[in-house]
């Protein structure tokens, strides 16, 4: 019996250009290089640290603290140091990104539908991006007005997408097992497989027809439109 939904954000709550994810990197390197040029590499630091965190496996770690501690054996910068310059480029300029995203109609019923029938919500956003950055992200899709269940994020978990333990670690947030979920996303890769592999019930979010190699899902894996979600689960 399902009795929580976890929803991904970006391209299933919220539409983003292909540019989001290059510009927001680009920005965030820059300003780094501007506040410390003292210290060489940085960018290249910050981007190394990002994929040390992606792949980092489940422990008693936090990914933000994790985060902090690769990002500076990597350039001798303290989190003392860091901190105020990050939240600040969260706080003043994440926000210029928002060019690059847009809303998706319906987004705000399906989810008041999926509590009105019952429902926990959790949002299963990338952990990889602060809390800051997630609240604009929800701003961004018309959605900073809805109460989520339990929301990721990089100062809340302990490994993030795609990893199964992800998907382990949201369940425990909630009190309840992976087979009581159904997860919704539009990544096959980062989204429905891991998910499925951590026991959930999954529901990959397309448009349109499968591809011709891709169409031997493991079973159990629905398929369909977001505005679907719903029906599927009625069904």
């Amino acid at each position: 019996m399902i009795s929580v939904v976890g929803m991904d954000l970006d391209d299933t709550l919220l539409r983003l250009s292909p540019q989001f994810v290059p510009e927001y990197l680009k920005r965030i390197i820059q300003r780094l290089e501007e506040i410390f040029p003292q210290t060489p590499g940085i960018g290249h630091a910050f981007w190394e640290s990002g994929i040390a965190t992606r792949e980092k496996a489940r422990d008693a770690e936090r990914l933000e603290d994790f985060f902090y501690r690769d990002f500076g054996s990597r350039t001798g910068l303290t989190r003392r140091e860091l901190d105020p310059h990050l939240h600040a480029f969260y706080r003043n300029e994440f926000h210029q990104l928002r060019y690059l995203a847009r809303p998706i109609f319906g987004v705000m019923g399906l989810l008041a539908a999926l509590k009105a029938r019952g429902y926990r919500v959790a949002l299963l956003t990338s952990a990889l991006f602060p809390k800051e950055a997630i609240d604009q992200r929800l701003q961004w899709a018309g959605l900073e007005g809805f109460s989520f269940d339990w929301r990721a994020s990089l100062e809340v978990v302990h490994v993030t997408k795609p990893q199964p333990d992800y998907y382990r670690e949201a369940a425990e947030a909630l009190d309840t097992e992976p087979r009581q979920w159904l997860m919704v996303g539009n990544d096959l890769r980062e989204d429905i497989l891991p998910a499925h592999e951590a026991g959930m019930a999954t529901y990959w979010v397309r448009e349109d027809a499968l591809p011709q190699d891709l169409r031997d899902l493991p079973t159990g894996v629905a398929v369909g439109p977001l505005q679907r979600v719903i029906s599927w689960l009625d069904g």
